[in-house]
């Protein structure tokens, strides 16, 4: 019986979220915010926007926006008028969300060695770089 790859990567993808939601339940907080701070935080020099982190996580203008708004309400970011163009805000983390900074770095970092350890080094880079690859792929 052939596997149904979708399927294996749904059960995967499922499990991992469950991983993460679990960590962020400490926090009061979800999964999707949890990696929003941390992209966010791997992004220290850069001005960052809501479109942003549309593309990063592949999700709809209302989806991102509905986040967003619950992250500046929980004091999570902060959204600054750009300087170079006042209709743009920039997003920032809060200091609420620099103080949890280091756990979610070691949370995240951690998961992703017990994810990449169940194959081998060659493996891992063919495995990264055809995760980056399905996307684009089925949008066309």
């Amino acid at each position: 019986m052939p596997s149904n790859v979708a399927h294996l990567i749904k059960v995967a993808s499922n499990e991992i979220s469950r991983n993460i939601n679990n960590f962020a339940g400490k926090y009061g907080l979800t999964g999707t915010q949890i990696q929003i701070i941390y992209y966010l935080a791997g992004q220290p020099n850069k001005n960052i926007y809501q479109k942003d982190i549309e593309k990063e996580f592949n999700i709809r203008r209302p989806t991102a926006t509905n986040i967003l708004k619950t992250m500046e309400r929980k004091e999570l970011i902060i959204r600054k008028i750009d300087t170079t163009d006042s209709r743009l805000k920039r997003l920032a983390l809060s200091d609420k969300s620099k103080n949890m900074q280091d756990d979610i770095e070691n949370f995240m970092n951690e998961n992703d060695q017990r994810i990449l350890s169940t194959l081998g080094t060659l493996e891992r880079r063919s495995f990264v770089h055809a995760l980056k690859k399905i996307p684009r792929k089925l949008k066309k």
